[in-house]
């Protein structure tokens, strides 16, 4: 935290002048690690999955992954050879696949705020609640980063259909659209979530951008997505199980223990929306045709950020910012500011059938397979702060992909210091006085994919429980 000497006539000079405000003051670097390292989890959804490489300042500029690939089952059957005769032999050669790309980095900051008189009122009402803040949005962004990975470098949708599902590549999408695997290099060209063909090009637009997801919401040849049931699913999890041969996960990464849920299972990441319309369906109540009941299924269990289990192939975990998009296909945000209020995108909310501009009717899921992504964490190793006693100068010498800092080293505005009568301006001066602070932090982004074929989304119309 850099705070340096000021003024004794400055508020932070007075607030620090009693040994209770000072004490307090100087334990602040434990309260603001403290307080990261219980909201990251909360707010980590997909780096727990795949966030597995751990940032180095030497590592360079791109980041290299080498995936080793095992050698295939090449027969149905097998017969060897009498003892009496020479034995057979097999010669297995593992392959190797290997992928790189380019990091990237991005910058946080809170606005800045007066240091209070009152240390406690000052962590209360100002620290606390930016720091809470920007926690959330750092992770919220490595969020949304995994999972532009996850959307737009995947080969293959999986397209709902109210029980009988499909595979985009099964079908034959209106125009030309036809989901692909795309380059980090071409998602980079994607500004502002605009990924139509005329603000990038027809490969993304085409390949996974507005005009891929306009053909699974609209598709006149009766290739448009359908409301999601447990039959999808299934039938999702066995594309996974049996056609990808994806492996199930057997472990989080980042926690300083093991969920069981997770382990020999999928993660269906989706939203609590759908899961809640899922224990209505027919077919877990046994009110579809023939009385059938496609359980056992559990879904009431909660454990580490997991809920539910299916079969005992999938767990659940909830995205609270899931993608949703139009009938048009572009990408809803959200949430909005009214009266200086942030609010519920009400677009981004509204379900309403058939309306392309007032609702985002269609949202994505994510059935996770182990392996599918490498990327690096971002946020404090929870297992180095398990224990009951960290030493400030093991803290000092810590330093995490999206440490978070206190600072006063910026510019402030102030009065001009040219003669009042001549009409002077206001301007800026260095934060000399240290009156004022805000919180800084950076943060390396980086993902590779492990086979991305591994996961798979879900692409599905949107219900509510009636």
């Amino acid at each position: 935290m850099a705070v340096t000497a000021v003024d004794p006539a400055s508020s932070l000079a007075q607030a620090m002048s009693t040994n209770v405000v000072s004490n307090n003051f100087n334990k602040l670097d434990f309260y603001l690690v403290k307080n990261e390292v219980a909201l990251f989890p909360k707010w980590n959804v997909y780096d727990t999955l795949y966030g597995s490489i751990k940032w180095q300042p030497n590592m360079g500029d791109t980041l290299q992954g080498l995936t080793p690939t095992p050698s295939p089952v090449s027969r149905s059957t097998f017969a060897p050879n009498v003892l009496a005769d020479a034995p057979l032999k097999d010669i297995y050669k593992i392959g190797e696949r290997n992928e790189s790309a380019k990091l990237s980095y991005h910058r946080y900051e809170s606005t800045r705020f007066r240091f209070l008189n009152s240390f406690e009122s000052f962590w209360r009402d100002q620290l606390s609640y930016a720091h809470k803040d920007i926690v959330r949005q750092i992770q919220t962004s490595q969020n949304q980063f995994i999972r532009t990975l996850m959307w737009y470098q995947t080969p293959d949708v999986f397209i709902a259909k109210a029980g009988s599902g499909y595979l985009s590549s099964s079908v034959n999408l209106d125009g030309d659209a036809e989901k692909a695997s795309l380059t980090q290099d071409q998602i980079r060209t994607i500004d502002g979530d605009d990924d139509r063909t005329a603000s990038t090009s027809a490969a993304i637009g085409e390949g996974g951008g507005q005009e891929f997801r306009d053909a699974l919401a609209t598709g006149g040849s009766g290739q448009d997505a359908g409301v999601l049931t447990l039959k999808d699913l299934y039938n999702a999890m066995l594309v996974l199980q049996e056609d990808v041969q994806a492996p199930t996960f057997d472990r989080q990464h980042g926690t300083p223990k093991t969920s069981e849920m997770i382990k020999g299972k999928y993660v269906l990441v989706c939203s609590t929306e759908l899961w809640a319309s899922l224990m209505w369906d027919d077919d877990l109540v046994g009110a579809s045709t023939g009385g059938r009941r496609l359980a056992p299924a559990n879904m009431n269990l909660i454990n580490d950020g997991f809920a539910g289990d299916l079969w005992g192939k999938i767990t659940v975990k909830f995205d609270p910012f899931p993608l949703r998009f139009m009938d048009n296909g572009a990408w809803i945000n959200p949430q909005t500011v009214t009266n200086n209020k942030v609010v519920p995108n009400s677009v981004y909310t509204n379900i309403i059938s058939g309306e392309t501009t007032a609702a985002a009717c269609n949202e994505v899921a994510f059935l996770c397979g182990a392996d599918a992504f490498k990327a690096i964490s971002v946020g404090p190793p929870p297992k180095e702060f398990a224990g009951k006693n960290v030493s400030k100068k093991k803290l000092y010498g810590m330093n995490w992909n999206g440490q978070i800092d206190l600072t006063d080293q910026f510019l402030v505005p102030t009065a001009s210091t040219t003669d009042i009568t001549d009409g002077g301006g206001d301007g800026w001066d260095l934060n000399v006085y240290g009156d004022y602070l805000k919180f800084i932090s950076q943060t390396i982004h980086g993902g590779i994919p492990g086979d991305a074929r591994h996961c798979l989304p879900i692409v599905y119309r949107r219900q509510r429980a009636a």
